[in-house]
């Protein structure tokens, strides 16, 4: 079974059709593909400041190693460490770039593919523009809602 984090946009006036559109399902997994080839993993979800960081790191490994002469197998054991970093962590660099772009986290679901998750999801989903704005109930008098030992103001 997959677990998908799914993420939505919801703007005003919005059809549900088109809210529909704008959900984004990010498969939670480990990439063996982001691990061989995580630069353009890295660029095939347009991740460009991860890329940018990946490139920075790869380089002053690079100039370490002509300078200070440490051995290949340090580059290429930190290498590989890099690469094993993205690809543990490419499906929640995907979801902090959909948050930073506006969208909210909708939930989690679990299906054998992606297509029984999107099942699962939108059998009990709505839209949060057609969702009634319900407001919250004030407390009936002022403090009401504070727990703890607070001294009462005593009539004089």
């Amino acid at each position: 079974m997959a677990v998908w984090s799914v993420l939505t946009l919801d703007q005003v006036n919005d059809t549900p059709m088109r809210s529909a559109e704008r959900v984004v399902m990010v498969r939670d997994k480990v990439s063996v593909l982001a691990f061989l080839f995580a630069p353009l993993a890295l660029l095939r979800y347009r991740l460009w400041l991860a890329f940018a960081a990946y490139l920075v790191v790869s380089a002053v490994l690079a100039v370490s190693e002509v300078v200070l002469g440490l051995p290949e197998i340090i580059g290429g054991a930190v290498t590989l460490g890099l690469h094993l970093l993205v690809a543990l962590e490419l499906s929640d660099l995907r979801v902090q770039k959909l948050r930073r772009r506006g969208y909210e986290e909708a939930g989690v679901v679990v299906g054998r593919d992606r297509d029984e998750a999107e099942r699962r999801f939108f059998k009990n989903w709505t839209p949060r523009s057609l969702r009634p704005n319900v407001i919250p109930p004030r407390p009936s008098r002022p403090g009401a809602s504070i727990i703890g030992s607070f001294p009462e103001p005593r009539a004089s």
